[in-house]
């Protein structure tokens, strides 16, 4: 039998478990409270041997060249328009929108990291990454969110390239067909990711999402590592291992993946094919049955949240609940038609089908019940969105490489018409979600647009402000006592990646006593510092009409108090090109 042409795809695969380090650590941390030290040896022992297990068993170098330079050329492009779009060199890569969530989970981090192993619920792979690029790599709290951020499309992107290249190679073993597919991916994401999928990762960094946000790596990883396997043993093994990684990384979607994973679990173990021992099957229905309890009691435990009030932007959750279920019936529907030798096709749409399925079903019931749209709804659909959106790219350019193989003519006109047809659909769907998702636009031309006057985002920190902090700390021997501004997300990020984390946040919201009351530090040995250009006193004073009165109150006292100091500095972002900060030391 002819031997499938590889491409970078087993290479891909290889560099993923560059992560696993990091998930032994966050979930071994979270769950039993080890050191990070020891659930990341445990992390490189299981990685050195998947990558030893793999280059046993067979070869990982490419064999068909204009595949792999294909793959190349999409990675290199999906990067490219990633950082075009959203890289907005004059704020260093990440933007706010007013959230202050981003400051929370650096707080988080450092609590986690220090000493509480169990906060926010164990959700904690992105801080666990972050922290590790920190101290690999020097890096400060912004750089470390920045790298973690950008590392959530290049796994979308690594995943896509290589389970397209294993499904269309299994079913063809053509290498024509491999190349035709991976350019049709590479055509399609460049429309399909700055048209729809970069506004929605945009957002989502934006208003500090952090957690949630690194929830699509897990997912997505679970899924391609649920389709490619052809033994039905290590598909369950996959839903188990990336069941346990998902709930350790953010648990608003958790009931959705265990009904899909339940559901998964049982039609492995109900079906003969795959399963040489019958106890094998058993464990299967079992794990199932479990899975399915466990997504019950998770939906539950989820309830209780829907009152709760958060600020965000609110797209149109109706367009977009009817455009995922529309989206759902389409890959019902084509995953009928499609043949069982298309078995990783399938799977691909089985796990996407079911978890985006279960996720409109609860929405639909929750709108039915009459239960408020509010923070965490209008969160809820996000990873359904972005993974039934990878799974409509995948299948259409699965499609598109079914042209090139010879067939009879009644079913060459059947594979043109399939493509056209998916391809009209995931147009659809893209328009459909791009429009129930128009509010986040604004925001995301300006980041694309990328130079100042910026009406809708602000700096995440002021990276020349927090370097000038430093250097005046260093020179005047003294510590950290608090910077204020009128920006509610950069003061509660700025402050905790300065050194000051709050004693609870969860209980203070973070900085918000910093920011709202203008509670800085001045005691001796102590410096404070503030935001002091011509924008910022305006900023100051619409605060105060909006109710932080105290906070006008004592930066005006702070600047009319004797003995400060005020340096002028340039930056790209602000329209006039430069800001100023002002400190007092005691």
């Amino acid at each position: 039998m002819k031997a499938p042409p590889r491409g970078l795809g087993a290479l891909l695969f290889l560099l993923l478990l560059a992560l696993v380090p990091a998930a032994g650590a966050s979930v071994l941390r979270a769950a039993l409270g080890l050191p990070l030290w020891v659930g990341a040896l445990v992390g490189m022992g299981g990685a050195a041997v998947a990558v030893g297990s793999v280059l046993a068993r067979r070869s990982v170098w490419p064999t068909a060249g204009g595949l792999a330079l294909l793959q190349g050329l999409f990675l290199a492009g999906v990067a490219g328009v990633t950082w075009r779009m959203l890289g907005i060199p004059v704020m260093d890569g990440l933007v706010s929108v007013g959230g202050g969530d981003a400051g929370n989970h650096a707080a988080l981090r450092m609590d986690f990291v220090t000493g509480e192993p169990g906060i926010y619920q164990g959700f904690t792979l992105f801080h666990t990454v972050t922290y590790g690029l920190g101290w690999l790599f020097g890096l400060d709290t912004f750089s470390s969110f920045r790298a973690g951020f950008y590392l959530v499309p290049a796994v979308l992107a690594v995943a896509m390239a290589a389970s397209l290249e294993f499904a269309v190679s299994r079913l063809w073993r053509s290498s024509r067909a491999c190349t035709v597919a991976q350019g049709a991916l590479l055509a399609a994401t460049v429309i399909v990711w700055p048209f729809l999928l970069l506004r929605l990762l945009h957002y989502h960094q934006a208003d500090g999402f952090y957690g949630h946000l690194f929830g699509l790596v897990p997912l997505v990883l679970a899924w391609v590592a649920y389709a490619l396997p052809r033994a039905a043993w290590a598909r369950c093994a996959a839903l188990a291992v990336f069941t346990v990684l998902y709930r350790y990384t953010y648990g608003l979607n958790l009931g959705d993946f265990l009904l899909m994973g339940g559901v998964l679990a049982l039609a492995e173990g109900f079906s003969s094919s795959g399963w040489e021992h019958r106890r094998l099957a058993w464990l299967a229905r079992l794990m199932g049955l479990a899975f399915l309890a466990a997504g019950a009691y998770a939906y539950g435990k989820l309830l209780p949240l829907a009152p709760v009030y958060g600020s965000l932007i609110h797209h149109d959750p109706v367009r977009a609940l009817r455009t995922q279920c529309v989206c759902a019936v389409g890959l019902l529907v084509l995953r009928f038609f499609l043949s069982r030798e298309e078995a990783v096709e399938r799977r691909l749409i089985d796990f996407a089908l079911l978890f985006g399925g279960f996720n409109a079903l609860v929405q639909l019931a929750y709108l039915k019940a009459g239960l408020p749209v509010g923070y965490y709804f209008l969160k809820y659909s996000f990873h359904a969105v972005v993974l039934l959106l990878c799974a409509g790219l995948l299948v259409a350019s699965i499609r598109v490489g079914s042209l090139v193989q010879a067939a009879p003519s009644r079913a060459r006109r059947w594979n043109v018409a399939l493509a056209v047809l998916v391809a009209a659909g995931l147009a659809a769907v893209t328009r459909g979600w791009s429009r129930a998702f128009a509010a986040y636009a604004p925001s995301y031309r300006e980041r694309v647009h990328g130079q100042p006057p910026f009406e809708r985002l602000s700096a995440l920190e002021d990276r020349e402000g927090s370097a000038l902090i430093r250097q005046v700390l260093q020179n005047e021997g003294k510590r950290f006592g608090g910077l204020l501004g009128p920006s509610w997300a950069r003061v509660n990020f700025s402050n905790v990646a300065l050194g000051w984390v709050p004693e609870d946040f969860t209980a203070t919201n973070g900085h918000w006593p910093l920011f709202s009351e203008g509670k800085v530090r001045q005691e001796p040995g102590t410096c404070v510092f503030w935001e002091a250009a011509s924008e910022d006193w305006e900023g100051y004073h619409q605060q105060a009409l909006e109710g932080l009165r105290a906070l006008d109150v004592q930066v005006h006292a702070l600047h009319a108090a004797p003995g400060r100091t005020c340096r002028q500095y340039p930056v790209r972002w602000a329209q006039s090109g430069t800001r100023t900060l002002c400190f007092r030391c005691d």
